[in-house]
């Protein structure tokens, strides 16, 4: 039960805001009537202050209270008499533990409402119940502080999640006993859900960065055609762009053979190394594999012009090293120009088609990755993307095709637009229309954490600002980025059977403000059965964002960006602050020109294709 001395403190507190409408010509002053120990007991039960607009108030007392002559007040010129209202449920005539509830239209446009047994605002003895949310500092609030009857900051919940209500727990008068919950208009208030009632969800979001550009090699050095090398001293040069976490893999075929080809080591030779690009020969980290695609037979070994694939089918399919030392046969070197930031791979065929273990070089191809063995995984049987038709014929086609195929919009199915670890993230369910920690098409919410983390892959002001407003939130249990192959976890524990959907922040951190979240619409956790939700495929409704907040530079290269700048939040002010989707990034990192996703899509496994960078499992526990 409200105590008097609430109801003093409240109605100093709301007359800041209703009683300069004192002599309203629409509101004829009246004698307030002495209030009764009854009439005070009628309370502010539950308040859905944004997509519905409803007010419920209940009667805890064992007596009828007639309500109709009663008073709703908001603020300046927001009047509201209850035998006027839209009743949606109750009667006027309030029985003993019953609800009634009302609409009014008007409830977003303030951050307090006060019940009244009078339409003489100016009585603090007239005010049956009061009710502040929203930030401290208003001035109602500045009224009661000033008085010494109120510590700043008291009595004010800080929600602001539409589709949801604050609820009344029953006693006392602190910001503590009002708590943010699903809507119970017209029944009891359940402002805590029972354990049992309570879903737990597994959240992994993988970094999934890995081709960064191809490139197929196929005309010998001084030739003016395509063709293979069976000439001692004949080689093929390819050069690329690349920057710091790329790696460097290749496949040409030894064409005396069936179906054996030249690779680095499975995972790849790292382009830099101790801060520097790796340069001079380096064959030593080149072996000879064979593809376990076609049996050793002399008989159909493919011709120096590139012959078929007609041997017969290999007992062991697995690829599988032939030789770890292959300096006799193949020279391998590495050359880097620092101003153009290019590298050029040379491979020289040191023993020729007339040795006695003759070696012929074919055409082949260069791939760029992030990740571990981009062409094959050793003991496993070939993926049949192309290296067989490398390994066999000197073919690099297929290859080559498999890794720069587009989707449907035109964007990389496999190729990431660019290398990048991915910050600290935030994840959150929530059960309003729209997103609560952003909106697309608007400036980011000052407080919100979207500026922290999309310029400095800062989580944690994001954090407390979800959790202020009272959604389930979790902060990934890295705290520092996580690059390709790699991945940030969470636990995040919500209600069931709610409309919960879920939302995620992330940085993409050589960028200077873009951040990876889902679209405003949030992904449903559960099911109309209420059954949680499980996979992967959630993942297509990720896109990146730019938050409005700092010019943009080029990826990889600004000196505003996390990595490079000389702290946060430095860059220059962007003069278009609003959130939107990145439509396309140019490649500057690897020299792949202009990558257009009018969406932004992010998903590695989006049909659409994208800038593939992210993918999102949630799994929920048993």
């Amino acid at each position: 039960m409200k105590t008097k001395f609430f109801y003093l403190l409240a109605g100093l507190a709301l007359l800041a805001s209703c009683e300069e409408d004192e002599g309203n010509p629409g509101l004829p002053p009246t004698v307030p009537p002495t209030p009764t120990e009854q009439q005070a007991t009628v309370v502010l039960n539950e308040v859905n202050y944004g997509d519905a607009n409803q007010i419920e108030l209940y009667n805890p007392t064992n007596a009828v209270v007639d309500l109709s002559e009663y008073w709703l007040c908001l603020g300046p010129g927001q009047y509201l008499q209850l035998q006027n209202a839209s009743v949606l449920s109750g009667n006027t005539a309030l029985g003993a533990g019953e609800f009634l509830v009302v609409e009014w239209d008007q409830l977003t446009e303030s951050e307090g409402l006060g019940l009244y047994n009078t339409n003489t605002f100016a009585n603090p003895d007239a005010i049956v119940d009061f009710v502040q949310w929203g930030a401290a500092g208003s001035a109602r609030e500045n009224v009661a502080v000033a008085a010494g009857i109120w510590t700043a900051g008291e009595f004010v919940p800080n929600v602001t999640v539409p589709s949801y209500s604050i609820a009344y727990d029953g006693e006392g008068d602190a910001a503590s006993d009002w708590t943010e919950a699903k809507p119970t208009l017209g029944l009891a208030n359940d402002a805590v859900v029972p354990a049992q009632e309570m879903t737990t969800f597994d959240v992994t979001i993988t970094n999934t960065i890995n081709y960064l550009a191809a490139h197929v090699f196929n005309t010998p050095d001084g030739a003016s055609a395509p063709g293979p090398i069976p000439a001692k001293g004949g080689s093929y040069s390819v050069q690329f762009k690349a920057v710091p976490g790329a790696r460097l893999s290749f496949a040409t075929m030894s064409a005396a053979t069936n179906d054996w080809f030249f690779a680095p080591v499975e995972s790849g030779i790292n382009l830099f190394e101790n801060g520097a690009a790796v340069t001079g020969d380096i064959s030593n980290r080149i072996y000879l594999w064979d593809a376990g695609t076609e049996e050793e037979d002399p008989a159909t070994i493919a011709t120096v012009e590139g012959g078929g694939t007609a041997g017969n089918p290999d007992d062991d399919t697995s690829v599988r090293v032939i030789k770890t030392d292959v300096t006799p046969y193949l020279r391998t070197e590495l050359a880097y120009d620092a101003a153009t930031r290019y590298f050029t791979l040379t491979l020289t065929n040191i023993a020729g088609a007339q040795a006695s273990t003759p070696i012929v070089l074919t055409p082949g191809l260069v791939v760029l990755h992030a990740q571990n063995a981009p062409l094959f995984t050793v003991g496993q049987e070939d993926r049949g993307y192309g290296l067989k038709e490398i390994a066999e014929a000197g073919v690099p086609g297929p290859l080559y095709d498999f890794f720069t195929e587009v989707g449907d919009s035109g964007a990389p199915l496999r190729l990431s637009t660019s290398i990048s670890v991915l910050s600290p993230a935030v994840v959150y369910a929530f059960g309003s229309e729209r997103d609560p920690w952003f909106t697309q098409g608007e400036a980011a919410r000052a407080g919100s954490g979207v500026e922290e983390i999309a310029e400095d892959g800062n989580n944690q002001v994001a954090y407390e600002y979800l959790k202020g407003i009272n959604v389930p939130v979790a902060k990934s249990e890295q705290t520092a980025p996580v690059g390709p192959g790699e991945s940030l976890t969470f636990t995040l524990t919500v209600p069931k059977d709610q409309a919960y959907k879920f939302g995620f922040g992330t940085m993409l951190v050589q960028t200077n403000d873009w951040f990876i979240s889902y679209n405003n619409a949030g992904f449903p956790l559960f099911d109309e059965n209420g059954t949680p939700y499980a996979g992967t495929d959630l993942s297509s409704k990720t896109y990146l964002y730019d938050s409005g907040t700092e010019v943009d530079e080029a990826v990889g290269f600004g000196i505003y960006q996390a990595p490079r700048q000389s702290g946060p939040n430095v860059g220059p002010v962007d003069q278009n602050t609003i959130v939107r989707r990145v439509g396309e990034i140019e490649d500057v990192q690897f020299g792949k020109g202009l990558i257009q996703s009018a969406p932004g899509v992010t998903w590695s496994g989006d049909p659409r294709g994208g800038y593939n960078f992210i993918e999102i499992n949630i799994q929920p526990r048993n």
